[in-house]
This record gives C-alpha cells, sequence and structure tokens, in this order.
C-alpha cells in the first residue's frame, strides 16, 4: 500500500509540473523527493511520471492513481480533523504564509489590530517567494498566503497563480529612499533627484531581489563608480542605515516602526516612487477556513498602515517659509503630511 505522504507527493508534482518545485512544497530535497516516487512506482509496477529537462507530468496511469489518491487524501484529511475535533473541540488552528516583508512586518500587525481573540489559536506563519507560497497552497500546507509583488525579481504575482486559487487584493506597499537620523538629509526641505542619489553611499539588497531590481532601474544610466554594501535582509539595511551616512531604497512596510522611532528618515524624491500590490490568496476548491477568512477581512481593512509621529520643528518652520513664497507644496511636505 503507498504511503499517505506519497500520494500527496505525487499529487504536489501534479500541481507543479515539476519534483523539484513539489520537493520544495514538502520541504524535501529533489532526490529525496526522486527516491520516493520512484520507490512507489516499483512497489505498485506502474509508470507514473514521464520525466523531461522541462518539468515531469504524469503517465495515464499516473493520472489515474492521482484521482484515487485525491479521494484518499480527503478521507484521510477528514478523518484527522474528526480526531482533532474530538481530541479538544475548541481548539483551532490558522497556517498563513507570506512574502518576506509581509510575514515579518504586516500579518503581526493584522493579528495584533484584529478584533477578534487569537488566545485559543494555533498560529503558524512561514515565509517564501512567490513560487513557494503558491506551491504551499497547493499542497494544503497552509490555508492563506499573502504575496507582495518585492519578494521575486521581475515578478508579477497574478501570473503565478493558476484557475485553481482565488486572489483578493490587500493593499499596496510604496518604496522610499530612507537615511539614519543622523544623516544630512533627514532634514533635507527639497526633493532629492535621481543623480544625487546615484552619487551617495548606498545600502542594498542583493542582486537578484524585487528590491534590487527597481533600485537599479530607478538609478539607470545616472549610476556613478561610488562603492555600495550589499546585505540580504531589510533587517541588516535597516541597521547599516541607522547607524551610518549612508542611504537605502525600501517599501515602507519594512521602516513603519524605525520611522515612529525616528531612527530612521523618509527622503522625497523628485519623481514619483512606485508602489506594487499585496495579494491574499488561497485554494479555491478548499475555501477559506474561518480564522483565516476573518484575517483575510482585516488585512483588507487595515491594509499597510502608516506610523503616526509628530513632524520635525524644523521641517514645519520650512513649511511655514515656503508657504509665503510659492503656492507649490514641496516634496517633504507631502511626505510627512501622508504619514499623519
Amino acid at each position: 500500500m503507498p504511503q499517505l505522504a506519497d500520494l500527496d507527493l505525487l499529487l504536489s508534482v501534479e500541481s507543479c509540473g515539476s519534483v523539484g518545485k513539489a520537493a520544495q512544497a514538502h520541504s524535501l530535497s529533489q532526490p529525496a523527493a526522486s527516491i520516493r516516487i520512484s520507490a512507489m512506482e516499483r512497489r505498485l509496477g506502474l509508470r507514473l511520471l514521464e520525466r523531461s529537462p522541462a518539468g515531469s507530468k504524469l503517465t495515464e496511469e499516473g493520472e489515474m492513481l492521482a484521482k484515487y489518491a485525491r479521494n484518499v487524501m480527503r478521507a484521510a484529511r477528514e478523518l484527522l480533523e474528526f480526531g482533532s475535533g474530538s481530541q479538544a473541540a475548541d481548539a483551532k488552528r490558522l497556517r498563513v504564509a507570506g512574502s518576506p516583508a509581509v510575514s515579518e512586518h504586516l500579518i503581526p500587525e493584522w493579528l495584533n489590530r484584529s478584533g477578534f481573540s487569537f488566545g485559543e489559536a494555533r498560529v503558524e506563519v512561514q515565509t517564501g517567494s512567490v513560487e513557494t507560497l503558491s506551491q504551499l497552497i497547493r499542497a494544503s500546507h497552509v490555508d492563506l498566503a499573502f504575496i507582495d509583488g518585492w519578494c521575486q525579481a521581475g515578478s508579477q504575482v497574478q501570473k503565478q497563480f493558476r484557475d485553481d486559487l482565488a486572489t483578493r487584493y490587500i493593499c499596496d506597499d510604496k518604496l522610499a529612499v530612507v537615511v539614519g537620523s543622523r544623516h544630512p538629509w533627514a532634514r533635507r526641505p527639497t526633493p532629492l533627484t535621481v543623480q544625487e542619489l546615484a552619487s551617495a553611499p548606498l545600502v542594498l539588497r542583493e542582486r537578484g531581489s524585487g528590491l534590487r531590481e527597481f533600485t537599479d532601474e530607478l538609478l539607470g544610466t545616472a549610476r556613478s563608480t561610488r562603492s555600495y554594501v550589499e546585505f540580504p535582509s531589510s533587517a541588516a539595511i535597516k541597521q547599516a542605515v541607522a547607524t551610518s551616512q549612508r542611504v537605502t531604497v525600501l517599501n515602507v512596510s519594512t521602516v513603519r516602526s524605525e520611522l515612529a522611532e525616528g531612527r530612521l528618515h523618509l527622503v522625497a524624491v523628485d519623481q514619483e516612487m512606485p508602489a506594487k500590490p499585496i495579494y491574499a490568496a488561497w485554494s479555491e476548491l478548499r475555501g477559506l477556513p474561518e480564522y483565516a477568512r476573518e484575517l483575510v477581512k482585516i488585512a483588507a481593512s487595515k491594509g499597510s498602515p502608516m506610523p503616526v509621529f509628530a513632524p520635525d520643528p524644523k521641517i514645519k518652520s520650512i513649511r511655514l517659509a515656503e508657504a509665503k513664497t510659492t503656492t507649490k507644496p514641496s516634496m517633504t511636505v507631502d511626505v510627512h503630511e501622508s504619514m499623519s
């Protein structure tokens, strides 16, 4: 008799289109996943997969087995749910995944600002790329995922979704130029030019990330020969910028607490900074459990809340002076007022 885990792995290969992607969704190495499927083929005396450099697809016999496997897995889940319900009828579980920035900065905010209690719930949060999150949903490893456009270079989030996934728009997350509190630009009254940004000592995300791709595109031909520091996480970048004279570009959701505390400051730029959308995604077939459905509603209503902090007195003086000389507000005014 095939193991349930092996049948589940086969279903993931069917939905993901390759053994490697299915292995990642099941937290396995590709060789381990291949060995398990090959062992199942030998045990059943069937050839289940057609393997090629472009990926793997089920044979006719594999598709027939997958049909039975779906029934078996559904029955197994019902059995587990019955056991869990009998053991603790009031126990709840919420399995959520998100892009790195969303998992670290927004999901905790949405949970804390919720109108209901998670006191009796087991909340599990994972993170990963767009592709990984899609696989987790299809493999039934999470109930819900929040996906943003920054987590993968060149990613167009909705193109990663197939017809079996339902989505809902949550909010937009905007990019901004950020400096530490001791940087001269922290109190700059006029917008920054791209050439000035390109000439500054920068702190950047690693190559291949969405943030790095945008920063390179923004600087374009204005890029100078100045050196830069490269980090693989936003947390490291924030620490490096807060304690130095360096500059970075980050999405606003990742710096809200530092802006409120005054450790970091936004710098106005003489061109519009882009925003990319955040979506909630889940299995259309399975739908959303009660807690997951409630969290989606809260996320859509709360969005990406901005910090509330008192404006700097120097900036206020600059505003008053500019109001007397021109009818056009400075970019600094726009940024600070949008934050309050």
